[in-house]
């Protein structure tokens, strides 16, 4: 009999990726910041405060422009983008948070840094260390 788990590795990441969304969905509910789904929060961190150039962002998100575009309409219908021009490059679109979208956004990632600090004190420093520095290297491409 082998000791070796059976499953795949992309079994074991959706796993440990339903674990760790269904926490954070719990989380933000009780901080009242659920209103958004995970997409379109991981958006909105992904816009710097002095905004950033549409193609960019898409490329950034791996999204075509075209996708990017209806997708952050969305977020603009909520009040959390705004569409405006590059002073540099008039024909350049950029997208922006709002206030309310920066407010949001910071809010999500202060739910999300203390998720994983309990994450990290339940599974031990060391392993969370290592795993963090393991999934960076395979999202670089290692």
């Amino acid at each position: 009999m082998s000791s070796v788990n059976p499953e795949h590795v992309f079994t074991l990441l959706d796993r440990a990726l339903r674990a760790l969304r269904d926490d954070m969905g719990v989380r933000m509910e009780q901080a009242s910041v659920d209103e958004l789904r995970s997409s379109q929060r991981r958006l909105l961190s992904m816009v710097p405060d002095e905004g950033i150039r549409v193609t960019d962002l898409a490329n950034e998100a791996g999204m075509t422009a075209q996708s990017l575009g209806e997708f952050a309409r969305e977020l603009e219908r909520l009040g959390l983008v705004e569409f405006g021009r590059d002073a540099n490059d008039g024909r350049v679109r950029l997208i922006s948070l709002t206030p309310r979208g920066r407010r949001i956004e910071r809010e999500g990632d202060a739910v999300i840094r203390a998720m994983e600090a309990d994450w990290r004190a339940r599974l031990g420093a060391d392993d969370w260390d290592r795993m963090c520095a393991v999934l960076a290297r395979i999202a670089d491409g290692a």
